[in-house]
């Protein structure tokens, strides 16, 4: 079946995905972006991407709701909450919105309750990945009662939608992104932290070399049990070492931002001080290590 897919905001997830969609046979698929009555380069942007992915430019977000089967809500987070409430004058029953910004999941409840009353279904939608390198095929989760028919919709096009489970509640999809998150954002700025340092100290090939060779060997899985449980054990020293680190980099002129976190996390988990307790043999299965946690209410 035809879908007529609508893209509110028109960034570079939603050029990427609706770019792929349209290369998978999907014909009618159309955006609009605030950027478009603004003017300046990010109009052009706006429009170069539109051009290049075949989407048809709209002249306003009511036009796309009025038009399309599916609406997509692809704004920056913050604005979430405004554009769907902008939309819900247009909404018509039956009709789809799919929410996939990083909005907070009570954000996503509360937008997911007023298209309810408007007989409109309301999906919440996280991306798992990078939109540049999958485009549409990106992993995305969803919840919310549309998730089921907003998978079934855009299968056949290429897209890999997962349910997070049966009856789940728009806003569910959102809180594993939001944690997943602080991993994958975190870890990009630890990258970032570590090879500014490693370039100013001259040393970036062989902590390239050295840290890929540890990281290599092991799944992450077992990357992140050992290192948890070797948490509960070692913290004290490496919060040590992670200072004299700090010291260094202020030296060579950089900015121990993320190393700062680091420490405090470190010096957090010695004041457990379950290296007594376990007698310096740390857990070996990552149950042990979140029962640990929610015995001294670790936060």
């Amino acid at each position: 079946m035809d879908v007529k897919i609508g893209y509110i905001g028109f960034g570079e997830a939603a050029y990427n995905m609706g770019k792929g969609l349209k290369s998978e046979g999907v014909e009618d698929i159309r955006a609009f972006d605030v950027a478009l009555d603004m003017g300046g380069a990010y109009k052009d942007t706006v429009l170069k991407r539109c051009a290049d992915a075949g989407v048809a430019v709209a002249a306003s977000a009511a036009e796309v709701v009025k038009s399309c089967d599916i609406v997509v809500i692809c704004v920056p987070a913050r604005f979430t909450a405004s554009t769907a409430e902008g939309l819900l004058p247009f909404a018509k029953e039956g009709q789809l919105f799919v929410d996939v910004t990083t909005a907070l999941p009570h954000v996503k409840e509360k937008e997911a309750a007023l298209f309810a009353e408007k007989k409109a279904q309301y999906v919440d939608s996280a991306m798992l990945g990078s939109l540049v390198v999958s485009a549409h095929k990106v992993p995305m989760l969803a919840s919310g009662d549309g998730a089921e028919r907003w998978k079934e919709a855009m299968t056949p096009y290429g897209m890999k939608i997962a349910l997070v489970g049966a009856g789940s509640k728009a806003g569910e999809a959102s809180r594993i992104k939001l944690v997943r998150s602080v991993f994958m954002k975190g870890f990009e700025a630890l990258v970032v932290e570590t090879f500014l340092f490693a370039r100013k100290c001259g040393v970036e090939e062989r902590i390239m070399d050295s840290v890929a060779g540890t990281m290599d060997k092991e799944s992450f899985k077992d990357i992140a049990r050992r290192m948890a449980g070797a948490d509960l054990i070692h913290s004290e020293r490496r919060s040590f070492e992670v200072g004299e680190s700090m010291e260094l980099m202020k030296e060579v002129g950089v900015e121990p931002l993320v190393a700062a976190g680091a420490k405090e996390r470190l010096a957090r988990s010695a004041a457990l001080g379950m290296n007594t307790e376990l007698s310096g043999a740390a857990p070996q299965t990552m149950e042990a290590i979140y029962s640990i946690w929610e015995k001294k209410s670790y936060k």
